[in-house]
């Protein structure tokens, strides 16, 4: 059965529209001929961040002014005919690859149907098509340097995940203090949360012209890490069959952990209470059965994992967001 996708108008689509409005009109007052082609314009230079918009108006004004060039030339000394368009476009699209301005073809491809239709190939034609490129050009970088703020959207990622990362921890504590709780965690989703988190973060960068970095990006790319150790830490809790004194140490300490998932400063104290249950390791009996003793090598190993998840916060610090650091 055929599903609708429900019904919304965009940011961008609000911005396209007022473009290419804005930009007939303009166009229409300067008394360009074929002023309806810079709405053409609008519509292929609005994008989502202002960095990729503004590599495709370079790349659409340099393909265009090439085009522009070629045509005036070719058709001045071949003639306007369908033969001699055809030819200069099989040699046009190469040369777009060969100067990565590959972009702006369909746009060149509409300037040079103006050169084709053209009464008269003159200077009059050329400066009239360079006002439209203007035009357009300049009306899709304008609405572009309007952009929504992300932020409001990274911090609820991050809560998001944080939130998870302290279920998570709190379950892990209650399974050392009951074996039988089930460890019903859904990684998948968290992780798909997470590279969700990163592209809008990277996306973000591309919005602002001088900065090639986003703390919110490193920042969800340590949760990855951290969150491939968890996993980890689970498979060795899962495999616990034996009732160890170690687990009523772990459980609060995964407590701990648990209700200090977002804190900035919390690391170098969790750290302390492991080395404190690394010291004690030495005055705790030895285990008497195969089982005792697999139990407890996977309760060190987990601990193992569990430094090196505190130390990957403690590497990484607090959070900077580009404001707080300019």
């Amino acid at each position: 059965m055929l599903s609708l996708n429900p019904y919304r108008i965009g940011f961008r689509t609000i911005k396209t529209a007022i473009g290419m409005a804005l930009g007939i009109i303009i166009a229409k007052l300067l008394g360009l001929d074929n002023f309806a082609s810079s709405a053409i314009l609008v519509v292929l230079c609005i994008k989502h961040t202002k960095v990729h918009s503004l590599q495709a108006i370079v790349s659409r004004f340099v393909s265009c002014t090439l085009i522009l060039i070629l045509g005036s030339i070719i058709f001045s000394l071949l003639g306007q005919h369908a033969i001699v368009l055809g030819i200069i476009v099989l040699f046009f699209i190469p040369l777009t690859v060969v100067f990565k301005v590959q972009e702006g073809i369909v746009t060149s491809c509409v300037i040079l149907l103006h050169v084709f239709n053209a009464p008269s190939i003159d200077f009059h034609l050329f400066v009239n098509e360079i006002e439209l490129l203007i035009v357009g050009l300049g009306i899709a970088f304008l609405m572009n340097l309007i952009m929504p703020s992300l932020d409001k959207n990274l911090k609820a990622y991050k809560k998001n995940i944080e939130d998870s990362f302290t279920k998570i921890f709190i379950c892990f504590s209650e399974k050392c203090d009951n074996l039988q709780h089930p460890l019903d965690i859904h990684f998948s989703e968290i992780r798909l949360t997470i590279e969700k988190a990163k592209s809008l973060a990277f996306r973000d960068v591309k919005n602002h012209f001088g900065r090639n970095e986003n703390s919110y990006y490193h920042y969800f790319d340590m949760r990855e890490q951290q969150l491939e150790l968890i996993h980890r830490i689970e498979l060795m809790l899962e495999n616990v069959e034996f009732k160890d004194e170690l687990l009523t140490k772990l459980a609060q300490l995964f407590k701990e952990v648990a209700e200090n998932v977002n804190s900035n400063d919390y690391t170098a104290l969790r750290l302390h209470s492991l080395y404190e249950i690394r010291l004690q390791l030495d005055n705790l009996e030895l285990p008497d059965s195969y089982a005792s003793l697999r139990t407890r090598a996977s309760l060190i190993q987990l601990l193992n994992e569990l430094e090196y998840y505190l130390q990957i916060k403690s590497d990484f610090g607090s959070l900077k967001t580009y404001s707080e650091a300019s």
